[in-house]
């Protein structure tokens, strides 16, 4: 993901949390935005996880790069 299309995915769910969270305030005992609350959460949690597992992989090719580049010098 680039920079912009983090900051687009960050800000539109910032957004949907919020507007889903006004809407429970208002509609305590309502199913179905209880059950978006948890889509919500349930998806931004395994956005999270997989961004962070990409930036692990990315470190680990980098780490890997370097080692061969290394071994190539000497």
């Amino acid at each position: 993901m680039t920079i912009l299309q983090k900051q687009e995915y960050y800000h539109w769910f910032q957004y949907l949390g919020h507007k889903v969270l006004e809407w429970k305030d208002k509609s305590k005992n309502n199913k179905d935005i209880n059950n978006v609350l948890k889509a919500t959460t349930t998806i931004g949690l395994y956005v999270n996880q997989l961004e962070r597992e990409n930036e692990i992989l990315k470190m680990k090719i980098d780490l890997e790069r370097s080692l061969r580049l290394e071994r190539e010098s000497l």
